[in-house]
């Protein structure tokens, strides 16, 4: 009898909102100034840890979330920059994440987006294409 073997293909979910962000602010600050423009409720969660093989060594970057549960969204606010690298090196400028999980739509995302634009202390904020990245599996932490 002839042995079948099956091949599993595991593709990676990229389908959630990315908001690159650039401020000179510490990320409590930041979460702090997002909390009051866009009314959330984002708290200090365990630091993402990813170990660089470049460098041998740990990078840990902060994250600050909040789960809608009305709405069935979750908000990241994870930092890119740690004191030895970068969690997306290809975007060096941006200094935070902000990663949405959830069905949100595209009214939603831009009225997040124009009120980030212009909420001080925040001197950039843009829609990222997370699939575009070369190191977007560093994405999927959940």
């Amino acid at each position: 009898m002839k042995k079948k073997s099956h091949k599993l293909i595991y593709e990676p979910d990229y389908s959630f909102l990315l908001i690159g962000i650039s401020s000179h602010e510490n990320d409590y600050h930041i979460s702090w100034l997002i909390n009051r423009k866009l009314g959330l409720g984002l708290r200090k969660v365990r630091n993402l840890q990813i170990f660089n093989k470049k460098l041998g060594k740990n990078q840990e970057f902060s994250i600050y979330s909040f789960e809608n549960d009305e709405r069935s969204l979750l908000y990241n606010l994870i930092s890119n920059r740690c004191d030895n690298g970068f969690l997306i090196e290809e975007i060096k400028n941006i200094d935070y994440l902000l990663q949405i999980l959830g069905d949100i739509s595209e009214k939603d995302q831009e009225r997040i987006i124009n009120t980030l634009k212009e909420t001080e202390k925040i001197s950039i904020s843009f829609k990222i294409d997370p699939t575009t990245l070369k190191s977007r599996q560093r994405l999927l932490f959940q």
